[in-house]
This record gives structure tokens, C-alpha cells and sequence, in this order.
């Protein structure tokens, strides 16, 4: 970062070489968030879960180096090992209706695919519906959860949570998991340096979380459609769906208007999934 005073001088700025609290607060924005750190935790969707619970406000973010219980969709884990990824989840009270809430994990996918952008010099793709892709292997999973007021039929809070891999090796993911996933760091093609990959994890925190706040009340608007779509990793491509007790093979239409997936069944049925689980063979994810 580069500081100018008129007429003076200009002077290079540090960039932080520590994750933690202080390093991810100070290239933040927007004054509603509060940075809350932990080096380790169970989840931090759990710890955000507890914290609204107990009234913390909208912003509240909390962030960890590792967690030993970290969660994705369906119930599955999120490998979450220390010093290597970021764990975050921001707690919002959002006033929009019921039926907007749904709209907040895509337009998180949309800012962390910006933000990856922007650090990395790579174009991220996302997955439908929560996953972010860099070079045809995942990168990020998000999982936002919502609590609603049954009385007021208003939405309580919604915690949205955000895993990234940043600097793992080859080796550091299972051999289940190894052909599918990468590391942002693995994905440039650097070696490890525990200053630069700090600094990577704080900025990938503090700048998706910037560009969430900035348009978040516009959400129900949905700003983030047409970027969602030219980012979608599964448009054309032939896919096996699993909805329900229903598992089919399908190509990919794309992405519509209310951010359903758009798919045609080999008999020429077109039909728009709302949820399930799409698998991309992995001769396909090579290319």
C-alpha cells in the first residue's frame, strides 16, 4: 500500500505479516464491524450463532486461525487446519424479507470470487450454489444459517460463514479430497512464506467483508445477478444432480432470474432446481 501527502512525499505502507484482530481490523472499512479472533475455535458459525444469540449487533465478525469443527452444506465437515486458511463469519440482522435471505450466500460467493480476484490475479468461478472455484478446483465454501422470529414472521439474524484455503499443500488435503481442491497460494504456483500468506488471509477476510457491506442493504435488489452468472463454473456442462431421493444426469442452462439452476434432462425435460447437491465428473473439472 502506498501513502501520499501533497507535495511531500509518498511512502510504502507495511502490509500486515500477522493474522490476527488488529491486522484484519485495520484494512476494514466500515465502522459497524467488530473483529473478534480466536485461534482456535469449534465453529465460527457456532460462535456467531451464540453471539446473536446474546444480542451482538449486526457486524460482528468473527474469525479464527483454525477450527476443529468446521461445517459445510448437507451436514458435511470443512477440513480446517491451522495457519493455513481463513474461517470468518459476519452476523447480520437484515430487515428485508423471508424470502431475500436466501439471496445472501450467492451474493457472498460474489464477493469472495472479487476479492480473489483482486488478490490473486486469478478468475474465480463459483459453483452453484456455495462453492468458489480458482483453476477448476475449490477453493472456498460458504454456509450461511438463518434464525426467524416465529411472532413477527421476521428474520432474527443470519450468519454468514466463509472457509477459504490459502496456503496448503498437495499433501494437506485427503486423497479423497485432493483432485478437487487447491489452495489459493497452490493455485499461483508460489511457495509458502508465512509473511505473504498473512498477509493474503488477512486481506481475503478484510476486503470480502468490505465488499459485502457496501451493497448488502441492496440485496433483495439482487446487484449481483448478471456477475453471478458470468462466474458460474457449471454453464454447458453436463452434470449429475442429486435432489432429494432423485439423482439424475442433466445439462446446465444456467443460472435464472431468481438464481435457481436451469437444467435439461437427456429426454429434453427442462426443470430449475431450487437446492440439491450438482457433481461435475472430473474429466470435465480438467478442462
Amino acid at each position: 500500500m502506498i501513502e501520499s501527502v501533497t507535495n511531500r512525499a509518498h511512502r510504502l505502507v507495511p502490509s500486515p505479516s500477522t493474522f490476527d484482530a488488529r491486522s484484519i481490523a485495520r484494512i476494514i472499512d466500515d465502522p459497524r464491524i467488530t473483529v473478534e479472533f480466536h485461534d482456535t475455535v469449534s465453529s465460527t458459525n457456532t460462535v456467531a450463532k451464540q453471539r446473536a444469540e446474546e444480542g451482538a449487533p449486526e457486524g460482528t465478525l468473527i474469525v479464527a486461525n483454525s477450527q476443529s469443527a468446521g461445517r459445510g452444506r448437507q451436514g458435511r465437515s470443512f477440513s480446517s487446519p491451522k495457519d493455513t486458511g481463513v474461517y470468518f463469519t459476519l452476523i447480520l440482522r437484515p430487515r428485508f424479507a423471508l424470502g431475500d435471505v436466501a439471496l445472501v450466500t450467492s451474493y457472498a460467493a460474489c464477493c469472495l470470487a472479487a476479492t480473489i480476484d483482486e488478490c490473486t490475479d486469478r478468475h474465480a468461478q463459483i459453483k452453484w450454489v456455495n462453492d468458489v472455484f480458482v483453476d477448476g478446483c475449490k477453493v472456498s465454501g460458504i454456509l450461511s444459517e438463518a434464525s426467524f422470529d416465529a411472532e413477527t414472521q421476521s428474520v432474527a439474524y443470519v450468519v454468514v460463514g466463509i472457509g477459504v484455503n490459502v496456503s496448503q499443500a498437495p499433501e494437506d488435503f485427503s486423497p479423497q479430497v485432493r483432485p478437487i481442491a487447491t489452495s489459493l497460494v497452490q493455485a499461483l504456483g508460489l511457495v509458502d512464506d508465512s509473511d505473504d500468506a498473512n498477509t493474503l488471509r488477512c486481506h481475503i477476510v478484510a476486503d470480502t467483508v468490505n465488499r459485502f457491506m457496501r451493497d448488502y442493504e441492496r440485496i433483495p435488489s439482487m446487484p449481483h445477478l448478471a456477475d453471478y452468472r458470468a462466474r458460474s463454473l457449471l454453464n454447458g456442462r453436463h452434470v449429475e444432480v442429486h435432489a432429494g431421493i432423485e439423482t439424475f444426469e442433466a445439462q446446465v442452462i444456467g443460472i435464472d432470474d431468481d438464481f435457481t439452476l436451469r437444467v435439461r434432462l437427456d429426454s429434453g425435460e427442462e426443470r430449475n432446481l431450487t437446492s440439491g447437491e450438482v457433481h461435475i465428473p472430473s474429466t470435465q473439472l480438467a478442462e
